[in-house]
């Protein structure tokens, strides 16, 4: 059973992170066209509760899977000067 917070903490974002790198491997494989369509949908919902989060994830082999904090920017992106 989950525990339901406001906020979901950075040890779970990691977890879902960790995940991401698998999906990147599935293009060399034989797989449908429904199933590749589904594959991609379930990693951009995975991408998405990570950045809705504030954070973003990068994978490199043999560092592995890294979280980072987006920083927020002093300005709006709409402003003209």
């Amino acid at each position: 059973m989950s525990h339901l917070v406001n906020k979901t903490e950075r040890k779970a974002i990691k977890v879902l992170a960790n995940t991401l790198r698998f999906f990147d491997d599935t293009n060399l494989l034989f797989v449908t066209a429904e199933d590749a369509l589904k594959a991609r949908e379930a990693e951009n919902i995975l991408r998405g509760i990570i950045e809705s989060n504030g954070y973003t994830a990068k994978y490199q082999k043999g560092k592995g899977t890294r979280v980072f904090k987006n920083k927020k920017t002093k300005y709006y992106e709409n402003e003209l000067f």
